[in-house]
């Protein structure tokens, strides 16, 4: 579905597709009643006694407390007001960019200095549910931020996931596609709201469409680019080599594998003869469609892998460990996680133990 807003958008305004995202939701929860109502019904799906509210876009946030040492501003995408003009629902919309430094923990740390309930919601394409919940929950964890209360919406499926934190904020997220459907039941007899939303879905689909998009003189002249993508061919070769150095990995007998999509080699864990080859490098189409991490370790039945035998042994591991991972069309994928914010050797170091971890498990 295409229309004459997601049409210039896409064309003009690719990178500025959450901002415009963001602005044309505001602006429909600000116009039509019936649609605000939506949405604070979805959020008193994760916290019933969430009052009224009123929603306004990206104003600076910094704390409001005359004790508070707290230095950080933050800019959420849109946030909730009482009746007060106190802050109960930050909102962060994201399709494929990112999360930054401080999310979530600047901002559940400003919701915090209130004491009235309040929701930090984050609100991605469906294709991204799994791995963003994920990285928001290994961000908790990093951040020493403990979890009181966890559930799922198992009733009317706005809500993904919820947790509330021991902070006091709770943590929630949700898809566009839930969201803009929570909404159109709302609005189902207003052809003016109905019309507003069928924009906001064309805007959200061509964000996540594969098509052919203008390439800027921006983008072909930053060199940072390339340097990065050269950056990460040099981590995964020395994190392959290491690892064969240390009796982890063998590659007697395997070859590279590169092509259009991907960049690496195939490996065996050394000592796991029943178990198959495995490919392990960048993979591009894997970044893009689950992001994390570009680098993977791939099981397929198409290409020498067992992934039957491995799935069972790797999955129980995966998820005590929040490790992405997941099989499915006869292939198993393991997001193989970077160390951030570190030298080139640490980050080495991490994806080597990583890949010890795996070995031990499939012993």
């Amino acid at each position: 579905m295409s229309t004459v807003f997601s049409h210039i958008v896409q064309k003009q305004f690719s990178k500025q597709y959450e901002n415009v995202a963001t602005e044309a939701l505001a602006f429909i929860l600000h116009s039509n009643d019936s649609a605000r109502n939506g949405m604070i019904r979805l959020l008193r799906g994760i916290a019933p006694d969430m009052p009224d509210l009123h929603f306004r876009t990206q104003q600076t946030e910094g704390s409001t407390r005359p004790d508070s040492t707290r230095p950080d501003s933050t800019r959420p995408d849109m946030r909730g007001d009482d009746d007060e003009n106190e802050p109960r629902v930050f909102i962060e919309n994201k399709f494929w960019a990112g999360l930054t430094d401080n999310q979530p923990r600047t901002y559940l740390e400003l919701l915090a200095e209130y004491p009235q309930t309040s929701i930090l919601l984050v609100v991605v394409p469906n294709e991204r549910e799994q791995t963003m919940w994920l990285e928001l929950s290994r961000r908790l964890k990093d951040a020493g931020i403990g979890i009181s209360a966890k559930k799922m919406d198992t009733t009317s499926g706005s809500i993904v996931y919820s947790v509330k934190t021991k902070m006091g904020p709770y943590l929630a997220l949700t898809s566009w596609t839930r969201l803009i459907s929570t909404l159109e039941l709302e609005v189902a007899d207003d052809p003016s709201a109905r019309s507003d939303l069928l924009q906001l879905k064309a805007l959200c689909e061509a964000a996540d469409s594969d098509e052919f998009k203008p390439i800027s003189a921006e983008r072909v002249s930053d060199q940072r680019i390339p340097a990065f993508i050269l950056q990460l061919t040099t981590i995964v070769q020395d994190s392959i080599d290491s690892a064969a150095n240390e009796d982890i990995l063998k590659l007697d007998g395997l070859r590279a594998s590169v092509s259009s999509a991907r960049i690496g080699r195939y490996v065996k864990f050394r000592g796991r003869r029943k178990i198959g080859a495995f490919w392990l490098g960048i993979h591009f189409s894997l970044w893009k469609l689950h992001g994390r991490t570009p680098f993977w370790l791939v099981s397929s039945k198409h290409q020498w892998g067992l992934p039957d035998v491995v799935w069972p042994l790797l999955k129980p591991w995966a998820a005590k460990e929040g490790v992405f991972a997941i099989f499915e069309n006869d292939e198993l994928v393991v997001a193989i996680d970077l160390a951030f914010g570190e030298d080139k050797d640490e980050v080495v170091r991490r994806v080597v133990d990583r890949l010890n971890e795996i070995a031990k498990v499939l012993k």
